[in-house]
């Protein structure tokens, strides 16, 4: 007897998915299904309110990396501002009475 293998259903004239992509697809659209049942199960206010939160949250992450960013990048900028020990060559003393 030889064993039938089970294709999902794929849209007019492409070809039949993988076992490995199917099975991703699938997993995909379970985790976007359960993500809908639980969103469900919460008031609305609270959907608002916590995504505002996240926004939020993600701002000021961003403001604390953009500052860290900002705070190496003047420390580089001042230490290749830095004259090396050996630039005295080209100095030129003066004597001053």
């Amino acid at each position: 007897m030889a064993k039938v293998k089970s294709q999902p259903e794929s849209k007019a004239g492409s070809a039949p998915r993988k076992p490995l992509d199917a099975f991703a697809h699938h997993q995909v659209r379970a985790l976007e299904e359960t993500g809908k049942a639980l969103a469900s199960l919460l008031p609305k206010n609270f959907r608002t309110h916590a995504g505002k939160a996240l926004d939020e949250t993600r701002a000021s992450w961003e403001a604390l990396f953009d500052g860290v960013l900002d705070t190496l990048e003047c420390g580089v900028d001042k230490l290749r501002s830095k004259p090396k020990a050996g630039d005295d060559k080209e100095k030129v003393k003066v004597e001053v009475e």
